[in-house]
């Protein structure tokens, strides 16, 4: 899918609460209520003629606001990008300037190719995943106002970043690199000291003291909202035999969730055993790179410097 482009951008209130977002993301289309307006001097383009009867606003000011907006509806061209929040998401799409008046008096206009809550790679664009900025448009009183955040938007939308956010993704990407070596030459003790801390960091207890009653495995985790139980195994240098070993008895062990094997230097055979195994969801392997990267992620980096240093 090629990406898309647009000079502007609108967001429209599907009604009371988004009450109509359901029936026009089913039937393709927008929707204005707007049900005391004459349609047909919008049809027209009469605006001035609406304003000495114009059914909504209590002085000249909000009726021309309400004016505006219904006129955005009537005349905005396909070029346009529209968008609503709904069901946690962002949906968006472009519109026909094609207006069909219904029995109750409400308006629609047909959509292009549907509403859409995915970006053109494919992510799904979750409202808790965008910026503020961008929701506080929901606030908005009325029923269609600009979006002032068109860059942001089309980024999002193509499944692009922002010049600046790029650099810092870049800078984030530099600096997980950058502790792989500082892992991969810790003591063994500091080894299993991070990999313990980066499950604290992410909420998770321990119910034992290391290498204590289960010596089969290195730490033994609750998460305390859940009461899942984990077990994680701890090799600085592991082989295929030792991964398979220790695969094995996590096996025989009762009452964990999940295992992880955790190893900042894998062998080549374990590395092509793992890439067999990556569909076991209950064996988890860690090697450096997803150690750095959670220790960046967890701000454990200050804590590698110090023992690097």
């Amino acid at each position: 899918m090629q990406p898309i482009t647009a000079t502007k951008a609108l967001y429209i209130k599907l009604g009371g609460g988004s009450d109509w977002a359901d029936d026009c993301v089913k039937n393709g289309y927008i929707k204005l209520g707007y049900i005391d307006v004459d349609h047909k001097l919008c049809s027209q383009g009469l605006w001035e003629e609406l304003k000495a009867d114009f059914p909504y606003g209590n002085n000249p000011g909000a009726k021309t606001r309400h004016i505006n907006q219904v006129q955005k509806f009537y005349e905005e061209p396909e070029s346009t990008l529209w968008i609503m929040f709904h069901g946690g998401a962002l949906y968006w799409c472009f519109s026909k300037p094609e207006i069909t008046i219904h029995p109750d008096n409400t308006k629609t206009r047909p959509v292009l190719s549907g509403w859409s809550k995915t970006s053109i790679t494919g992510s799904e664009l979750i409202t808790g995943r965008l910026s503020g900025k961008l929701l506080a448009t929901q606030s908005f009183q009325g029923t269609i106002c600009d979006v002032r955040e068109l860059n942001y938007l089309l980024h999002k939308i193509n499944g692009t970043m922002e010049p600046h956010v790029a650099k810092a993704e870049d800078a984030m990407e530099a600096l997980i690199e950058a502790t792989i070596p500082i892992i991969k030459n810790l003591h063994p003790d500091d080894f299993e000291i991070l990999t313990d801390l980066i499950f604290r960091q992410a909420g998770w207890q321990r119910t034992g003291v290391t290498g204590g009653t289960l010596k089969d495995i290195d730490l033994d985790l609750i998460s305390p909202l859940t009461n899942e139980r984990v077990a994680v195994q701890v090799k600085s240098t592991a082989s295929r035999g030792v991964y398979n070993a220790c695969k094995n008895q996590f096996e025989q062990l009762a009452g964990f969730s999940r295992y992880y094997f955790v190893t900042h230097s894998p062998s080549d055979d374990l590395l092509k055993k793992v890439e067999i195994d990556d569909k076991d969801d209950q064996i988890i392997f860690w090697n450096a790179r997803t150690l750095g990267e959670y220790s960046v992620k967890n701000g454990l980096v200050g804590w590698l410097i110090n023992k690097a240093t």
